[in-house]
Formats: C-alpha cells, structure tokens, sequence
C-alpha cells in the first residue's frame, strides 16, 4: 500500500482484500532470541519483567526487533462466582524437577490429577479417569458458566490499551468437545460414559459461547483457533464432534466482527482431501500450517494450498529446526522456497508452529527481510 499503515490496521486491509505487500508472521508466544529481552520502542514497557502478562510485552518485543506482522495470544481469567469450586495446586520438589498434585472441590466427590515436570511433562493421574469425573466436571463446568465478566472485561481491555496499534489480540480456543475429555483414553471414554460426556459436551458448549462474548467485549480480535489433525483423531471424528460446533462458533464470533485464525499443525492430509476447511460456515479468514513430514503429512506446501479455497488466506510453513539452526541463506532459501510454492495465491510467510527457544535473532530477521521481497 502506498501509505503507511500500523500494524494492526495493515491485518484488517489484508481481511478486506486489499494488496498489503507481502507477509512474513510466525507463531510466538513468549520470548525465543537467542539474546536477553530488551524493550525495542520508545514507549515505557506497558507490562515488564514480573507482570502477570508479560509474555505479551515478549511478543511485542520480538516483533519490533524482527520486524514481522504480530498476531498477539494471551489470556484472561474469569473468576467465579462461587468460591467453593476454586481447588488448589501443590508443589513437591522432586528430583530435575517438579511434582503437581491438583485437588477440585465438588459436591459429588474431588476432582484431582497429578503431574510431573522435568525434562518432559508427565501426568500421572488425569482429571477425569472415571465416569464418577465425568458427572463432577459437568457440575463444575455448570458453575464455572456464572462468572464475573467486568473484570474479565476489563483484564481484556488492559491488554487491548497496551498493544495499541502493534497488532491483533487473539486468544487460544477449542472445540466444546475437547475440553470434555481425557486426551490420552478419549475414545474408550466415549463409548463406555457416552451419556455423562454428552452431559459435560452440553456444559462446554453453554460455557465457550458465553466466553466468546466476553472476549470480544474485551477486545479481542480474532479466535486462534487449534483442531487436531489425524494424529489424534479421524474425519468421522471430526465430522461428529467438531464440524457442527465449529460452525457454530464460527458464525456467532463473525456476528460479533471477529475474524478465525485456524491453526493445525499436525497431520491434515484427510481433512483438506475431504474438503472440510473449504465448506461453507467453516472456511476460516486464515489458516495455517499446512505442514509437510516430519512435523505433517501434506505431500508439499503446494500441495495443500492449491486444495485450500482461494478466499481464504493461507500462513506457513518453514521448518522450525531451519529458524533454529540454519544459516541466514538457508533461511533465506526456504522462505523462497515457500514463496515460489505458494505464487498466485494470498500466502503469509510463516512457521511450522512456535518460534523454538534460543533462535538467533540473525535468522529471524532474514526470514522476515527475504519474506518481504517481492
């Protein structure tokens, strides 16, 4: 465009159609340079070192150093209303690292789950193992619908005033559905309790449009909104239990004029064969990450978006170990690599998923100058 726009109105010309120049916007969430974090603009740091939010000053930051077009995540809280559902978390020191144990409150029993946290994550007991769990989060979502949305408004609203004009704010979202279940033994779940999961699917769904509402009363700008590919589940599975609700959810955040980032990083190969992304109600504003092997299964970038409908704007899909551990050409070469895959259609440059800890800053900012060549 011939006349200098911010950044966050530059997203909403590109919604709209017009010919911003090209894109480079990877995924990032909390600071990843390989150099400490540092403040980049004029302006005071609204949210520094030991604010609650300060992943979001981190983003903001490594954008202005990076120079890329930011799409912002952070969340909010919603308190509620009644006190006697707020469990409590401890922590057990346990060799390289750390014990959780988790304990909800319900009328009809406990809630708990135990994890570890060293190297890797690892749950030891999951919140719901039983269908006892299953009928104590239904309660619990019931009473988690009844919370106090002025100050999730007004947390939202603090957000929204300190990125000003630097981006959009999103915010991680899901299918009612997963956040029903037991992600390591969903499907025996669903056929042994499928009554009482329904039940809880039900509270979900009440649960995630009256948050949408709230987010956009915030100022929240757009849903990142994360399905599984293949890896963990099936077309039939997402045919029964996301397609409606993601239609749903859809229409109702477009009502209220907020616009869909769709993010599955995983293996989609089915899912774009089978045409779901291009129906209508479904067709997000963008989506990414279109992920070749090892990370996806799409044969190629080209591959998958010439399967993808035209309208709809399309973001990745650099390898992250490239941004990690090439050299600046090799990143440089990639990106035109993408580039030349995606030739003719509207195509931000991005990544396969998260910008990885300790990538140099060096790479970052040739995969964003070599985007930006026409």
């Amino acid at each position: 465009m011939k006349n200098k726009i911010s950044a966050r109105e530059k997203w909403f010309a590109l919604l709209r159609g017009e010919d911003v120049g090209p894109m480079a916007s990877p995924l990032c969430d909390d600071w990843a340079l390989d150099i400490p974090y540092q403040w980049p603009f004029s302006e005071p740091d609204p949210l520094p070192p030991g604010n609650r939010w300060h992943s979001l000053s981190q983003q903001m930051a490594m954008a202005g150093l990076c120079g890329w077009d930011p799409t912002f995540l952070a969340g909010i809280d919603f308190p509620v209303s009644n006190q006697d559902t707020v469990g409590e978390t401890k922590s057990t020191p346990i060799p390289n690292g750390t014990r959780y144990d988790q304990r909800i409150p319900t009328p009809l029993g406990d809630l708990t789950s135990t994890w570890e946290v060293s190297v890797t994550n690892h749950t030891l007991k999951h919140l719901l193992s039983t269908e006892e769990d299953y009928k104590r989060m239904a309660w619990l979502t019931q009473q988690q619908c009844n919370y106090d949305e002025t100050v999730s408004i007004q947390q939202g609203q603090q957000l929204r005033k300190a990125i000003g004009d630097k981006g959009v704010l999103g915010i991680w979202f899901a299918p009612p559905i997963e956040g029903s279940l037991n992600g390591d033994e969903k499907f025996y779940h669903m056929v042994d309790f499928p009554d009482t999961i329904r039940e809880l699917w039900n509270a979900q769904r009440e649960l995630t449009f009256k948050k949408m509402e709230t987010y956009r009363k915030a100022g929240y700008d757009y849903l990142f909104y994360c399905v599984n590919g293949t890896e963990w589940g099936s077309p039939d599975y997402f045919r029964d239990y996301v397609l409606d609700d993601t239609r749903e959810i859809f229409r109702r955040w477009r009502k209220l004029g907020g616009f869909i980032l769709w993010h599955s990083c995983g293996q989609i190969k089915a899912f774009v064969e089978q045409g779901f992304y291009n129906e209508p109600g479904l067709r997000p504003e963008i989506f990414e990450t279109m992920s070749e092997p090892p990370v996806g299964n799409l044969p190629s970038l080209k591959w998958g978006r010439e399967r993808i409908d035209r309208s709809i704007i399309t973001k990745g899909n650099m390898p992250l170990n490239i941004l990690l551990q090439g050299t600046p050409e090799q990143v440089r070469a990639d990106v035109r690599r993408i580039k030349e895959e995606t030739k003719g259609y509207r195509h931000i440059v991005g990544l396969s998923d998260d910008v990885l800890r300790n990538t140099p800053l060096v790479n970052c900012r040739a995969y964003v100058e070599e985007s930006r060549t026409r």
